[in-house]
């Protein structure tokens, strides 16, 4: 039995992995969401999340014994690769699910500007006083969630929060004799509008992987398409 650890995205919670978990423990695995800090029940101001602090809180949730394999969505591949530095040991595999799978020294807001194709571009507030990022309700359909149901869509709408800002201001502190020897995995979703195709072939050309799979999905394939991505995950994880 293996056992998951899901890392939800901007603005998102663990709730958002709710159809994908049943399917993984369907299986025979062990299979954890978690809420980040400042998000459902984990609440925190905003700016009083680091990324260290989000870190420190995934690491909290590995497996007490033997290794946890990470699957991760979205902006806070940040906190899974920087899980990987300061856990390398306790990880067997790190699964980016259209993810900013960053490199050393880089972090989020270096890879916004350039990111024109992304439906999200100038429809996120920030408030630089508070430290917080929010998206814009009336993108929410075309931008995350093109691809799901109504029901999805209007769950989204009760639960998203606002995303603590300091983590996407953080460069990354990785290196090869730690984050450099947990294996990678990468999910590209070929319809997504939010992470953008070309923004997930930029981080697969910056980052060696040893196996990507892609599947045509929107932002939101854990909504949309639980079951190939249940089937890509474990997929993934076997290899």
């Amino acid at each position: 039995m293996a056992h998951f650890l899901f890392l939800h995205g901007s603005w998102h919670g663990a709730w958002c992995w709710h159809k994908v978990l049943p399917r993984i423990q369907a299986a025979g695995h062990a299979a954890t969401a978690i809420d980040l800090p400042g998000r459902g029940r984990a609440p925190a101001a905003a700016y009083a999340v680091s990324l260290a602090r989000m870190v420190r809180a995934a690491e909290a949730a590995l497996a007490p014994q033997g290794k946890t394999t990470v699957v991760v969505h979205s902006r806070n591949g940040i906190v899974a690769s920087s899980l990987a530095e300061r856990a390398p040991d306790r990880i067997a595999r790190t699964i980016y699910l259209a993810s900013f799978m960053l490199p050393d020294g880089k972090r989020v807001l270096d890879y916004l500007p350039n990111n024109r194709s992304s439906l999200l571009t100038g429809r996120v507030d920030v408030n630089r006083f508070a430290l917080w990022d929010w998206l814009r309700p009336e993108a929410y359909r075309d931008a995350l969630y093109a691809d799901c149901s109504e029901d999805d869509i209007a769950l989204a709408r009760a639960l998203l929060v606002r995303e603590p800002l300091r983590p996407a201001l953080t460069r990354l502190k990785l290196t090869d004799a730690r984050y450099g020897r947990v294996p990678r995995a990468y999910i590209r979703l070929t319809q997504d509008h939010a992470g953008s195709v070309p923004l997930q072939d930029r981080v697969l050309n910056e980052t060696s992987v040893d196996r990507v799979e892609s599947i045509e999905a929107s932002h939101s394939a854990y909504f949309s398409q639980p079951d190939a991505l249940a089937a890509t995950i474990l997929k993934l994880a076997r290899s």
